[in-house]
């Protein structure tokens, strides 16, 4: 445990050191300092709230799955295994590692029947969480960036908001598509977190039906987009559009995230050319093959599910 933890916090300071040259005032240069500090506590603040190890009650069905990928991080994974594994709804946590410098089981020491971690033999992209969700049994899933921690409690909300409306997918964080415009990133995506809201596009963390994943397939193969576990950039979208309505996204409070989630070379979406421009044409494409689809897309889980008691914690 004291070995995971060093390892993880030595990761997140260095993650901020290599922030300094970016930053454009010495002020902000400055707050890096402030902010090793917020880390420091936000970790020990997150492993409180493993306790204790059982978070949820109720005799609701057990059928959700929990998809993880590692990329460049694997020192986060632990900590989003083992807030996913203490939930008692959860029957399958499956971690994916695409780095062939890294085995996964070097970095994650849990002990449990419901985990899964695989090592791929060649790499994948961030489509291929749509890929292992479809091997698996259960009818719902969550699956969040490796840059994300979620204490147990927020992924029983986050749970229970798809419960409550399996219709569409929801995220914790999204984006609303406006062009002409131009957000703070540079594109007319528009960043929203930490609120109720129908967005356009939901990103880094999503709970969805195996209802979705059939809609997300129909759209891959009408757009012609190949192997979504070769899809590096917009396989969000495509979820976002397997829905009856807009995805939805959820204020879960406040939310531990990695140091380097905007970080180049590190976050996907600071790191590939053309990032912007594609998910533009992507958008736009995915839209206008989702009104052509038919029929019109109806989740036959969303009533038995939204009648499902709901998990609390303890």
């Amino acid at each position: 445990m004291r070995a995971n933890a060093n390892g993880f916090l030595r990761s997140q300071f260095r993650y901020l050191l290599r922030t300094y040259p970016l930053r454009r005032s010495w002020r902000h240069k400055a707050y890096i300092a402030a902010e090793a500090v917020a880390v420091l506590l936000r970790y020990v603040g997150f492993h409180l709230a493993l306790r204790p190890r059982t978070t949820t009650r109720g005799n609701a069905q057990k059928n959700c799955a929990v998809i993880l990928l590692s990329h460049n991080r694997p020192q986060n994974l632990p900590l989003l295994v083992e807030g996913a594994l203490r939930l008692d709804f959860v029957t399958k946590v499956v971690v994916s590692n695409s780095n062939g410098k890294v085995v996964i089981a070097d970095w994650i020491t849990a002990c449990d029947p419901r985990l899964q971690l695989i090592d791929e033999a060649a790499p994948t992209r961030p489509g291929h969480r749509f890929v292992l969700a479809e091997r698996q049994k259960e009818d719902c899933f969550i699956s969040v960036d490796d840059d994300i921690f979620l204490t147990p409690g927020q992924w029983a909300r986050f749970f229970d908001a798809l419960l409550s409306g399996a219709d569409v997918p929801h995220g914790i964080t999204g984006q609303m598509y406006l062009p002409g415009t131009t957000s703070s990133n540079g594109s007319p995506f528009h960043h929203f977190g930490s609120v109720e809201k129908e967005v356009d596009v939901l990103i880094g963390a999503y709970a969805f039906t195996r209802k979705h994943l059939e809609i997300l397939e129909a759209l891959a193969a009408v757009l012609g987009l190949g192997s979504l576990t070769d899809l590096a950039n917009g396989e969000d979208i495509l979820l976002s559009f397997a829905g009856a309505r807009p995805p939805r996204i959820h204020d879960l409070g406040s939310v531990f995230y990695c140091a380097s989630a905007s970080l180049p070379g590190v976050a996907l979406w600071k790191t590939l050319g053309n990032f912007w421009a594609e998910r533009c044409v992507l958008f736009e494409r995915a839209r206008n093959a989702r009104a052509a689809l038919r029929p019109p897309f109806h989740c036959e889980l969303s009533g038995k599910m939204a009648s499902q008691p709901q998990r609390h914690l303890s």
